[in-house]
């Protein structure tokens, strides 16, 4: 129902583990000898001796992480799919789908408005503006009874995922007289 972020958290998961390991090893080797330099001189001798290499390592791994962060950034603010249905030999366009159940979402007793998206293979996303004393309960029967059932018969299927957010309308202001 919701796009994925599966990708994001494992990268978020795997960089954190990263920089919690370099800390952790720089705070140990400072613990054990405050006088040790961070990166050992035995090390930045054998770099000094292999110098191209060393540069052309970090370079590729700059690049690398450039690349990982365009790819990463690009997947995050792309838009999200909305794709069209294939009922047999008719094609139901996303926007289609969307106006239908929301002109039907909109009739629900107690809904002062609708806001309906297909994402997915196909789901529904449905944010509900409920009015002020509106029932939930019935909102909630009729909006499963009627629209989803509805929804789910003319497309031919048994089941269509269906996030549903329920937001109160603002109460109308009383004027003082």
């Amino acid at each position: 129902m919701n796009r994925s972020n599966r990708v994001e958290r494992v990268m978020a998961a795997v960089l954190g583990a990263l920089a919690l390991l370099v800390g952790g090893a720089a705070v140990l080797l400072h613990r054990f000898d405050v006088d040790r330099p961070v990166l050992d001189p035995v090390v930045l001798d054998w770099a000094r001796r292999h110098l191209l290499p060393v540069r052309l390592g970090l370079l590729a791994l700059g690049l690398l992480a450039v690349v990982l962060g365009l790819w990463w950034a690009w997947r995050a603010i792309r838009p999200e799919r909305h794709p069209d249905l294939r009922l047999d030999d008719v094609v139901v366009t996303a926007k289609a789908l969307a106006a239908a159940v929301r002109a039907d979402a909109e009739q629900v007793h107690g809904v002062a408005g609708a806001k309906v998206s297909v994402v997915g293979s196909p789901a529904l996303r449905l944010r509900l503006t409920l009015r002020h004393g509106a029932d939930v309960t019935r909102v909630w029967r009729e909006l499963d009874d009627r629209v989803l059932s509805r929804a789910r018969s003319a497309l031919g299927v048994d089941v269509l995922p269906a996030a549903v957010r329920l937001d109160l309308a603002k109460r109308e202001r009383q004027r003082v007289r």
